[in-house]
């Protein structure tokens, strides 16, 4: 009797490739985090998920996400912006001081805002790009700049922000807080410029191996000094929207926003050692802080709290940066000269 031969075995499917593909986008993280926040804030806090919740939120989520849009620019650019505080507060003051009729009116204040904060942003990424100063060390002098700018103009006195500012920041287009909208076109702007166009390849191109770069006849400086350019406009144009939302910024409004922008960048995916990077994930982690901020206060109003966490996730994201592939020696960049060409 002969054996009949057993037909082959079908091998199982390796589903593995592209279960690695999806982890492995930057935003995927971000993805999840706010999945399961928005699982288990109900559970902890009933109606901290509501209609109401959920508008109140959305207006600061966006502003955070505006800020940490031009946060992560620069993080792409092995960089840090240190001087967040300054360019929002900053921002805020010029279009509440001039932006009566009185003064220069709101679209001329709007645009002197923006100018005037940016060319901060140039002095960072000139000197930093220049005389290969470490991006910490500048950001934070330039920061105390702005807050002697600040200083300067109010007299130490807050100003009312005009009141067709005020009436755009709390309007509604179908229910949804316009900022919403505004973060949500800039997210998608940068995200198209990043990745499907020749200037966004070399961008990134820069921020993750600058040698290569200059091999290949990319000017790096450039890229660089307009990542701060860009960063410090951003953080000016979230001052201006803050303005109309709180309708009389104070002179420290900007002090709120340093530690959620590079933690919604951390969140999003985006490593500290520079390179590649989503805004789109960095969009999803300002989400992500902003519920857990409201969560947060459920509990308490403690800015401390708020703090301790938004501290939490950067380390946490950094510790699993590294985990995935990241090296120690490389995070130091951070701190030292970077080669510019």
């Amino acid at each position: 009797m002969t054996d009949l031969a057993a037909p082959p075995r079908t091998a199982p499917k390796d589903h593995g490739p592209a279960a690695r593909m999806v982890l492995a986008w930057p935003g995927t993280r971000a993805f999840i985090a706010v999945a399961a926040l928005f699982v288990i804030s109900p559970l902890i806090a009933p109606g901290s998920v509501g209609p109401t919740a959920i508008v109140s939120m959305l207006p600061f989520a966006a502003l955070i996400a505006i800020v940490a849009i031009g946060q992560t620019l620069v993080i792409q650019q092995g960089g840090l912006d240190l001087s967040i505080p300054g360019a929002v507060t900053l921002g805020a003051l010029i279009v509440a001081r001039f932006g009566g009729d009185d003064a220069l009116g709101l679209p001329a204040a709007i645009v002197t805002a923006v100018v005037a904060v940016a060319a901060f942003g140039l002095a960072s990424g000139l000197v930093i790009t220049l005389f290969g100063l470490p991006p910490l060390v500048v950001t934070i002098a330039v920061n105390a700049l702005m807050i002697g700018t600040v200083q300067a103009v109010s007299g130490g006195f807050a100003t009312q922000s005009p009141d067709a500012l005020n009436q755009f920041a709390l309007s509604r287009w179908g229910g949804i807080p316009v900022l919403v909208f505004f973060a949500l076109a800039l997210t998608l702007v940068i995200h198209v410029v990043l990745k499907m166009t020749r200037l966004g390849r070399r961008f990134e191109l820069v921020g993750e191996n600058p040698r290569s770069a200059a091999n290949l006849g990319v000017g790096t400086r450039g890229y660089t000094i307009v990542a701060y350019v860009l960063s410090a406009a951003l953080a000016a144009a979230g001052g201006i929207l803050l303005a109309g939302l709180l309708r009389t910024p104070t002179l420290t409004a900007g002090d709120d926003y340093l530690l959620p922008s590079i933690a919604a960048v951390v969140l999003g995916g985006t490593a500290l050692t520079g390179g590649r990077g989503s805004v789109v994930g960095t969009a999803l982690g300002a989400l992500f802080l902003a519920q857990l901020t409201q969560l947060v206060q459920t509990f308490t109003q403690a800015t401390a709290v708020q703090n301790i966490v938004q501290a939490l996730i950067i380390g946490v994201g950094i510790v699993a940066q590294l985990q995935l592939g990241g090296t120690a020696s490389r995070i130091r960049n951070l701190m030292r000269r970077r080669p510019m060409v």
